[in-house]
């Protein structure tokens, strides 16, 4: 199990150990307060054997469609330290960021944004950046309307694997996996349909999200609201023909009403980060910490009054 893991809600980034979540340091994030939700909402993905995370920062409004994305990396120490937090040199044109993984060295960046153009059509896109130089390479899905790519991960320092979502509705959430595309960055950019891609029999429906691990399965999460009740599944999938594996946690709470159950879900339904090969997975799945093969401990996490958190090893 990781040592440490980064918090962001609202304009704080907070660094808790793994094993109890005690604070081991914290820094501010810079710029004006967001008009979505009266705040910024920030989104760590995923950190580098280095030691190091990338935050993504969305203001303007809800997603999709923000006025402005500002991407920013942050050093942590071995012992749970931040260090400087510098931001990268990235415009995203005003299109959201979905989720965003550093490559094992270090050295390179993998973005999934979602397009939608026309309005009313979304389609989705993966950027990968060289950290030193800047330079970036596009796989577009544009041809592809209500498919997009989801959080990315690294399969190796060249090869990037991203979850194959489809919506047959005007929403993305619930949506359905229909399989995995496997991006190779010894060939060029180009058509997010030509990638390599590894179908599902019959698609994953009603997820909120996914993360691929790391030569592993894929982790999701869905969630349903009943009468006055919400429930949050965490289940592992195969990542070569989408069945389930196994049940990681299972939660029910009680709401005062219906109303509140499904805010619960919006908010709070999320698998946020997986560590080496879905053995240690953070969740915030109507509460917030981690399991650790299938055993879950209550972590603090969540700052009062800000929903949702995003949170990563």
């Amino acid at each position: 199990m990781p040592g440490y893991y980064v918090v962001v809600a609202g304009q704080e980034v907070v660094i808790r150990a793994s094993g109890d979540g005690h604070v081991t340091g914290s820094v501010a994030i810079p710029g004006p307060a967001g008009t979505a939700r009266s705040s910024v909402s920030g989104q760590p993905f995923g950190t580098a054997d280095d030691g190091h995370v990338i935050i993504v920062v969305s203001r303007g409004g809800d997603l999709p469609g923000v006025a402005e994305v500002t991407l920013f990396r942050l050093a942590v120490s071995p012992d749970g330290r931040p260090g400087r937090l510098g931001q990268l040199n990235f415009d995203s044109n005003g299109v959201p960021v979905s989720g965003a993984a550093l490559s094992p060295d270090g050295r390179m960046l993998a973005l999934s944004l979602v397009h939608e153009f026309p309005p009313g059509t979304q389609y989705g896109s993966v950027e990968v950046i060289n950290m030193a130089s800047g330079a970036t390479r596009t796989w577009t899905g544009r041809g592809a309307p209500w498919y997009w790519p989801g959080v990315p991960s690294w399969a190796s320092d060249s090869t990037v694997v991203v979850p194959w979502w489809h919506s047959t509705s005007q929403s993305t959430i619930p949506a359905e996996i229909t399989g995995v595309r496997e991006l190779d960055l010894a060939a060029p950019g180009g058509s997010l349909t030509a990638a390599r891609f590894v179908a599902f029999p019959a698609p994953a429906p009603g997820l909120q999200s996914a993360v691929i691990a790391h030569g592993g399965d894929i982790i999701t999460s869905s969630c349903r609201a009943g009468h006055h009740t919400a429930t949050a599944r965490v289940a592992e999938l195969s990542a070569t023909d989408g069945r389930l594996v196994r049940v990681l946690r299972t939660q029910t709470a009680r709401f005062p009403n219906d109303a509140d159950a499904q805010d619960a879900i919006l908010a709070t339904c999320q698998v946020q980060s997986v560590a080496g090969d879905g053995d240690h997975v953070l969740v915030q799945a109507l509460a917030f910490g981690r399991i650790d093969n299938g055993v879950f401990t209550l972590l603090p996490g969540m700052s009062p009054g800000v929903l949702p958190v995003s949170a990563t090893w």
